[in-house]
């Protein structure tokens, strides 16, 4: 189970709504989803508040601060990525198995 999955739907469907009602809809429709693909209840509920603890949001979303919090959101500093010189550096993928003898 993907942990980071209830976490950036949310945060994204924050990012698209432009209204509070949208983002009320697409909430449930994203909690509809998560738990049609076996997600636990309260596992959806931790991530979904951890959007708001990340986001340093201290009050509950409403109507009336929606649009506020939206803009915080969307105009916070992410992180930068690390870029990767792929001359030089090695990625390896391979399959877990017991012991080497049933390596393919």
């Amino acid at each position: 189970m993907k942990r980071n999955i209830p976490y950036i739907m949310l945060y994204r469907a924050i990012q698209y709504c432009s209204t509070f009602e949208l983002f009320i809809e697409e909430r449930e429709t994203i909690r509809t989803a998560l738990l049609l693909n076996k997600y636990p209840c309260n596992f959806i509920d931790k991530h979904f508040n951890r959007v708001l603890e990340k986001s340093k949001i201290a009050q509950p979303l409403t109507f009336l601060n929606y649009d506020t919090i939206r803009e915080d959101i969307m105009n916070a500093p992410t992180k930068e990525k690390i870029n990767i010189d792929y001359g030089k550096t090695l990625f390896v993928h391979f399959t877990y198995c017991s012991n080497m003898e049933t390596f393919p």
